[in-house]
């Protein structure tokens, strides 16, 4: 059972990075006419109160999509203090994308939507308030 979470949650993650990284990423969630929006949507961003970014700016199609992505590498590691330092990555991209949420037209936000939707069961997971079950059913 182990192994299936980790790939669900490896892919899932893989899905979702690549969903922000381009002009064509939100057409993997059901919205490719989002793709001429992408450049102007994605190139700024004042940096979310709290997190690193902050003050400085960023650009979501790269901090986003490699925090995505390193997410992605590490679920398929094991481990209890790795699923604690995902806690961590987790909750700060939660607050990344609640701030972009205030910040992308509203057009994007089914993208956002399905983001923050994945996020948050996989918090539940690693904060063991749900089920493996349910993260392999929200990967289907």
């Amino acid at each position: 059972m182990e192994v299936l979470v980790r790939r669900a949650r490896h892919a899932q993650y893989l899905r979702l990075a690549a969903a922000h990284a381009g002009p064509l990423g939100p057409a993997l969630l059901g919205h490719p006419e989002l793709a001429p929006l992408y450049e102007k949507t994605y190139a700024t961003c004042s940096g979310a109160p709290g997190l690193p970014c902050e003050g400085v700016g960023g650009e979501p199609r790269l901090c986003l999509v490699r925090r995505l992505e390193r997410l992605a590498q590490s679920a398929l590691r094991g481990g209890k203090r790795r699923r604690e330092q995902e806690k961590a990555l987790v909750e700060g991209l939660l607050h990344c994308v609640a701030h972009l949420k205030d910040r992308f037209p509203l057009e994007f936000a089914p993208v956002l939507e399905a983001t923050r939707s994945f996020l948050e069961k996989d918090l539940q997971y690693l904060r063991g308030e749900v089920s493996p079950e349910v993260l392999l059913e929200a990967s289907d």
